[in-house]
C-alpha cells in the first residue's frame, strides 16, 4: 500500500466542507444579514427568549468558528509542526462533536418551531422574496459529516487521551 491512511484522509476531507459550510455562514451572521436576523428573530418570537436576537448570530457564529478551527484549522497546523496525529484526531473529533451539537440545534429549530424547514434566501426592500430548504439541507449534512469525523477520528481521540 501508498501508506495512505484513508480514515485520516476522509477526515479531512470532511473537515473541508464543515468549514467551508461554517466559514462562508459567518459572513452573513456577523453583518447583520436580513437571513439570519429573519431565522433568529423569528425564534425570539416563538419562544420569547430576548438572547436569540441580537446575540444569537454572533453565539452561534462564533461556535460555528470554533468547529471549523478544531475539525480542519488546528489539525493542520499541528500535523505540519508537531507532527502528533493524536492531538490532530483529538481536535477533530472536539470539532465534529461541536459541528454536531450546532446542526442538532439547527435541525431541531427547523423542525419543530414556526422557522420551518424553508427559510428565505433572497431579499428585496427587506421583504422575503425566495424560499429555499437549502439551510436545513446544508444543516443535515454537516451533522452527518461532523458524525462521521468523529467515528472516523474518535478511537485516536480517545487513545491520546488515555495517553
Amino acid at each position: 500500500m501508498l501508506g495512505i491512511n484513508f480514515r485520516k484522509l476522509a477526515a479531512y476531507g470532511l473537515g473541508i466542507w464543515i468549514s467551508a459550510i461554517f466559514l462562508d455562514s459567518l459572513r452573513f451572521k456577523f453583518a447583520g444579514h436580513e437571513t439570519p436576523r429573519h431565522i433568529f428573530e423569528t425564534l425570539r418570537d416563538w419562544s420569547g427568549i430576548g438572547l436569540f436576537y441580537p446575540a444569537g448570530p454572533w453565539i452561534i457564529g462564533l461556535a460555528e468558528l470554533t468547529a471549523a478551527l478544531l475539525v480542519l484549522g488546528i489539525p493542520l497546523v499541528v500535523m505540519l509542526t508537531t507532527r502528533k496525529p493524536g492531538h490532530a484526531a483529538l481536535s477533530q473529533s472536539l470539532g465534529g462533536l461541536l459541528a454536531m451539537g450546532v446542526m442538532s440545534g439547527a435541525i431541531v429549530f427547523h423542525l419543530f418551531t414556526p422557522l420551518g424547514i424553508e427559510t428565505p434566501t433572497a431579499w428585496a426592500d427587506g421583504q422575503p422574496t425566495e424560499w429555499s430548504p437549502a439551510l436545513f439541507i446544508a444543516a443535515c449534512i454537516t451533522w452527518v459529516a461532523g458524525l462521521m469525523v468523529v467515528v472516523l477520528r474518535g478511537g485516536e481521540a480517545l487513545r491520546t487521551l488515555k495517553g
